[in-house]
């Protein structure tokens, strides 16, 4: 906002002398210097100036009475309900489709895979089915129990390696520090 749009905006509390006295003098400041505002303000003030020299005209005294009862017995305007716009059909569609594929699918699982095959029937596998060649022929490995009873046969062993965190992102070091090493970790399902 430049400042002739700052002084219109003062015009009116200005004359009818409601502004702080720095605004008053930062208003008469740019009057003085400013060709544009100031036959706007004169124009201003002469205008109001003329509808105040205007007569008054008096008013009946049950005028306050008179407009009650119209408005009272006027006819109320009914409410007026906002429209809701209507959604597009793809939306519901979209929505539909979704939730009927997250439906089978949380579904299939409990189908059983008899049922998956019944499904599929129609349609010819390129892939064979996979078949037994040979078997290791190794001693079953000991089960290991611990103090709680748990068979930690099945555990998944990792090797936790340090990494170094660059702006957020994780990058393996080229080479670990000095005395770090990766350690060994079991993580039990």
């Amino acid at each position: 906002m430049n400042r002739c749009d700052q002084a219109r905006r003062l015009f009116g509390a200005y004359w009818d002398d409601e502004v702080t006295q720095a605004e008053r003098e930062w208003l008469e400041s740019h009057l003085a210097g400013c060709p544009g505002c100031r036959p706007q303000y004169e124009q201003f003030a002469r205008t109001l100036e003329t509808v105040g020299s205007l007569p008054r005209t008096d008013v009946a005294a049950d005028l306050p009475e008179r407009a009650l009862a119209a408005a009272r017995r006027a006819a109320t305007a009914p409410d007026r309900i906002a429209v809701v716009p209507v959604r597009p059909v793809w939306i519901q569609v979209t929505a539909t489709a979704a939730l009927l594929l997250l439906t089978l699918s949380a579904l299939l699982p409990w189908l059983g895979t008899s049922a998956v095959q019944r499904l599929l029937a129609g349609r010819e596998s390129k892939v064979a089915e996979p078949r037994l060649v040979a078997t290791a022929s190794r001693a079953p490995e000991p089960v290991r129990l611990d103090s709680l009873g748990i068979d930690h046969s099945e555990d998944v062993e990792f090797i936790l390696d340090p990494v170094v965190l660059h702006r957020g992102r994780a990058q393996a070091p080229s080479r670990l520090p000095k005395g770090v090493q990766g350690e060994q970790a079991v993580i039990s399902f």
